[in-house]
């Protein structure tokens, strides 16, 4: 009986201890998390990371061959009007979509690689600054969101759209 007991103690102590030390693990796991107080303040910490370039110097760029780019807009959005060339990705489906072939068909491309240009833009700058981090993650080295979106390439070029 007193075997028992101790077994039954043993076996206790090892499931708490087990217990703590997985609680303990993913707290610490969870500590990494940055929680923003809005969407404001993600996309303030976004653009501290990546690079914006402005609708003057992607002008220069946008009918290059060798880059690639993505509106992050929804598909409603990207019908009333884009920037030639670009191919839609929306935004919540960016990370799975775009290293797949299918994608790029349409623009006669191979998806992009590690290193390649990427230009990103989305209406007002937001999902595109969040885009472009997120590229950024996947390991995308060469990234640059458009500086006020769709909005700012419109207005400056209000005749040169798709």
């Amino acid at each position: 009986m007193i075997h028992k007991n101790n077994t039954f103690r043993l076996t206790a102590v090892f499931l708490l201890l087990f217990l703590t030390i997985s609680y303990t693990a993913q707290s610490q796991e969870k500590s990494k998390l940055v929680v923003y107080e809005n969407v404001g303040q993600m996309v303030a910490d976004a653009k501290k990371v990546i690079t914006e370039v402005t609708p003057e110097n992607f002008k220069k760029t946008y009918t290059r061959k060798d880059i690639f780019i993505v509106d992050v807009r929804t598909a409603a959005e990207n019908q009333a009007g884009a920037v030639p060339g670009a191919v839609n990705i929306p935004r919540g489906m960016l990370e799975f979509r775009i290293g797949l072939e299918e994608v790029w068909e349409t623009a006669g491309k191979k998806p992009p690689q590690k290193t390649d240009p990427i230009f990103v833009y989305c209406s007002t700058g937001g999902r595109g600054s969040l885009s472009a981090k997120a590229l950024m993650q996947l390991g995308y080295t060469n990234v640059q969101s458009l500086q006020g979106g769709w909005n700012a390439w419109s207005e400056t070029y209000p005749d040169i759209k798709e």
